[in-house]
C-alpha cells in the first residue's frame, strides 16, 4: 500500500516483469486501482465540529518506519512550538480527528485535494518552518481558516468527486469489468466483427459513425451515432448526453455520494476517453487535444469504444 517511490517492489513495471497480467494497487496507474478513499467509508462531508482541543494541529501517522520524512515533520513542528495532538501509532497522545490536512506526500498531492488550498502541503524538510507559520496564522485568523474549509459548505471540486466516485463500484466488480473487456477485445480481434457490426455508413458526402459508449464502472455499452459534420468534441459531448438522457440514465455513484453533493438529475460530463486507459490517464494526463485529434481517433478505430465520467 506504500508508494513505489520509496518501496520499489511495489512498482507496477516490476510486477509486470514478475508475470502479473492484472495489477491492483493503490496507484491510479494500476489496471484496477484500489484506493484508500470512498464516500461510504469516510464521512468526508460531515459538518465541521467546533474546535475543543488546544493543539493547533493533529497528526495521523502509524507507519513509524516510513521512508519519507513525515515523522521528522511531526517532531520539527513540535519543536517550532506548534502544539500537535497525535492520533496515530507514532507519538500517540490523543483520540479523535482533525480538520485541515497537513500532508507530507507526493508532488501531485494537490490532484487529490477536495479543493484548492484545502490542504497544507509540505514538499521538503525545508518547508516545515513555513508550514508552522501557516498553521499558527490559520489558528489566529478565523476568516482564513474558514476559507480553507469552504468546500465543506459548497461541495468539493468536480475533479475530487470524479476521483472518489470511482470507489462507488467495488474493486472486485471493477476487476470483473476489466477482465470482461479484455476477453471481449480478444474475441473481436479474432474475427472481423465489422461485418456483423456496421461502424459507419455513407450517403453522398456525409458519413454516419457508430461509436460505443459506457459510463465508467459499467460494462454494458450504448450505441451513439455521430454525423461527419458533427465529428467534433462538442458534437461528441452532445451526442453522449442525448443518448444517456434518452435512457433516463442515473449515474452509478448517485446513491453512494453524500446527499448534500448528489446534485440534480441533470447529467454533467467530466471526462470522455478511450476504453483501456488507466484512471491516472483518464483523470489527469490524457485528453483529445482538439477536434482533429478526435476525428482521427474515430476514423482509425472502427466502432470506437469510449468511456465517460459523469459528475
Amino acid at each position: 500500500m506504500e508508494s513505489s517511490h520509496y518501496y520499489p517492489e511495489n512498482d507496477i513495471a516490476v510486477a509486470r516483469g514478475k508475470g502479473y497480467n492484472v495489477i491492483m494497487t493503490t496507484s491510479l496507474s494500476s489496471d484496477v486501482p484500489v484506493g484508500y478513499f470512498s464516500w461510504a467509508e469516510y464521512d468526508i462531508m460531515a459538518p465541521i465540529q467546533p474546535k475543543t482541543e488546544k493543539a493547533l494541529a493533529a497528526a495521523f501517522i502509524s507507519n513509524c518506519g516510513a521512508h519519507n520524512f513525515r515523522l521528522q515533520a511531526l517532531e520539527q513542528l513540535q519543536k517550532l512550538n506548534v502544539p500537535v495532538d497525535s492520533y496515530g501509532g507514532c507519538h500517540r497522545n490523543r483520540d479523535g480527528r482533525g480538520a485541515i490536512p497537513v500532508v507530507v506526500g507526493a508532488p501531485n498531492i494537490q490532484d487529490y485535494a477536495p479543493a484548492p488550498n484545502a490542504i497544507i502541503h509540505i514538499k521538503t524538510i525545508a518547508e516545515i518552518g513555513l508550514a508552522a507559520q501557516t498553521i499558527k496564522y490559520l489558528a489566529s485568523n478565523t476568516t482564513a481558516y474558514n476559507e480553507r474549509l469552504r468546500w465543506k459548505f459548497e461541495g468539493p471540486s468536480d475533479s475530487f468527486k470524479a476521483l472518489v466516485d470511482m470507489a462507488a463500484v467495488h474493486s472486485s466488480c471493477r476487476l470483473c469489468i476489466h477482465l470482461a473487456t479484455q476477453i471481449q477485445e480478444k474475441e473481436e480481434k479474432g474475427k472481423d466483427f465489422t461485418k456483423h457490426r456496421p461502424c459507419k455508413c455513407k450517403k453522398g458526402s456525409e458519413t454516419l459513425y457508430h461509436l460505443y459508449v459506457r459510463e465508467r464502472g459499467r460494462f454494458e455499452m450504448q450505441s451513439v451515432f455521430i454525423r461527419s459534420q458533427n465529428l467534433t468534441l462538442k458534437g461528441l459531448e452532445l451526442a453522449v448526453l442525448s443518448k444517456f438522457r434518452s435512457l433516463k440514465h442515473i449515474p452509478i455513484w448517485k446513491t453512494e455520494r453524500p446527499e448534500v453533493i448528489r446534485g440534480s438529475n441533470k447529467l454533467k460530463i467530466y471526462r470522455i476517453y478511450p476504453v483501456g486507459l488507466t484512471q491516472r490517464q483518464a483523470l489527469y494526463t490524457w485528453k483529445f487535444h482538439n477536434d482533429e485529434d478526435f476525428k482521427n481517433f474515430v476514423q482509425k478505430n472502427p466502432c470506437a469504444k469510449i468511456e465517460v465520467i459523469f459528475v
